[in-house]
């Protein structure tokens, strides 16, 4: 199980643990690049698209090796010619829950802590690095619904 942890809740940095172990450590940045991170000696890079609302997680190389499809309450993640089904099962966005293919669930990312600064990843059968981008997307659309709540809310209010 992955958990993932804001160093200073204020801060964008987060870092990932596994079992109790070190494993990443990301930061959500603004504009185009979602966020980069370290795994295994190998380097990603979560790229968003801002319009379309899917996410690619892009090797060393630059080649896709992850993508996703619109993130809203049920969405899909392509890697390996395999389509792993999402659906969020809580309000707020709490939790995306991962099925199988006859629907069933077989894992979950939960938002936790104070203000939602940590996260869990429980997803069997997915290596890693998918884990990673999973919980990063998850974390992504979260920090991309404030931002749009926030510009909402002060153009209602005149500011």
């Amino acid at each position: 199980m992955l958990h993932a942890k804001r160093n200073d809740p204020p801060s964008r940095q987060y870092e990932i643990t596994e079992d109790g172990r070190a494993l990443t450590a990301f930061s959500l940045r603004r504009g185009r690049v979602g966020a980069r991170f370290t795994l295994h000696g190998v380097d990603y890079l979560v790229r968003t698209h801002r319009f379309s609302g899917s996410y690619e997680l892009l090797g060393a190389d630059g080649t896709a090796v992850a993508t996703t499809d619109r993130v809203r309450r049920s969405w899909h993640m392509t890697c390996s010619g395999r389509v792993v089904p999402f659906s969020r099962t809580a309000a707020a966005d709490r939790e995306h829950t991962m099925l199988d293919d006859g629907g069933e669930r077989v894992g979950a990312i939960r938002l936790t802590g104070h203000l939602r600064s940590e996260a869990t990843a429980d997803l069997p059968g997915l290596d890693s690095g998918l884990q990673v981008f999973a919980l990063v997307v998850v974390l992504l659309r979260r920090r991309r619904k404030r931002a749009a709540a926030a510009v909402r809310g002060a153009s209602l209010s005149g500011g």
